[in-house]
């Protein structure tokens, strides 16, 4: 017995619809890390635009897309004035570190950045959120 055209594309799209698609990860999301300079030296200049500006682009959001310009978070981490604003506030560091007085980030994250980024983040804040 021969079965109707249009049940056998049923049950192929039945069939298709149940089994799993293909699924890539993207590893530079997964691993924001690998995108910025391994070095840990904190001993030299915490610059601003080389240092502070890739973290916050990596770890806030795919290219800050949580905190730029157009979020509706109200921080804004896009650029140097909006940074600077939120780290003097003391909401930067409290954010990052998980202290409780401010949301822990990243957001729905099970663990803070890493302790490199946080040591550069803070050297930068105890400098004087420097423009440079």
């Amino acid at each position: 017995m021969k079965l109707p055209v249009y049940l056998l594309i049923l049950a192929a799209g039945f069939v298709g619809a149940f089994l799993p698609g293909c699924y890539y990860d993207n590893n530079e999301e997964l691993h924001p890390e690998l995108l910025l300079d391994g070095n840990c030296d904190t001993t030299v200049v915490i610059k601003y635009s080389t240092d502070i500006q890739p973290i916050l682009n990596n770890s806030c959001g795919a290219n800050n897309s949580c905190h730029n310009a157009f979020s509706t978070s109200g921080v804004t981490l896009g650029d140097y004035n909006g940074t600077r604003s939120v780290a003097v506030s003391g909401k930067l560091w409290s954010a990052i570190v998980w202290d409780g007085n401010a949301s822990q980030m990243p957001q729905g994250s099970s663990s803070k950045i890493n302790d490199c980024y946080q040591a550069k983040i803070r050297k930068w804040i105890d400098e004087g959120t420097p423009d440079n």
